[in-house]
């Protein structure tokens, strides 16, 4: 996917004049990828919508989660055994965005910095 330098680069390019063909070969994409982003003519990547495999089994794995002693590892054992078609990288992926098994990150405290010094302006003699 490209990023969004790659994009506002390609928009840029067109803008200048640039063929089509010249702006795929200097930034190394195809020319469908070129008229892609000059169709969609915005310098945003789009955002990808997903359908979550482990979604159907969103209540058996907060009932094992539960059951299994927050062990992650041991609920996808439960799940293929009751016949679930979920590899371990998709749970834990869903896990992680959605937020289940992961206590919130809460902040150790509070840090203020006072100013240590004050920087002086340098004036520079010309001649």
């Amino acid at each position: 996917m490209l990023s969004q330098a790659q994009r506002t680069a390609i928009l840029e390019l067109n803008a200048q004049k640039v063929s089509r063909r010249e702006i795929a070969r200097v930034l190394q994409v195809s020319r469908l990828t070129v008229r892609k982003v000059l169709r969609e003519n915005s310098h945003s990547v789009p955002e990808i919508q997903r359908a979550e495999k482990a979604e159907p089994y969103r209540q058996q794995i907060l009932d094992l989660l539960a059951s299994c002693k927050r062990n992650l590892v041991r609920v996808h054992e439960e799940l293929q055994e009751n016949g679930a078609a979920l590899s371990y990288q998709a749970l834990t992926g869903f896990c992680r965005r959605q937020g289940i098994g992961q206590a919130p990150i809460v902040p150790a405290g509070q840090y203020h910095f006072e100013q240590a010094w004050r920087c002086s302006t340098i004036r520079l003699r010309t001649k």
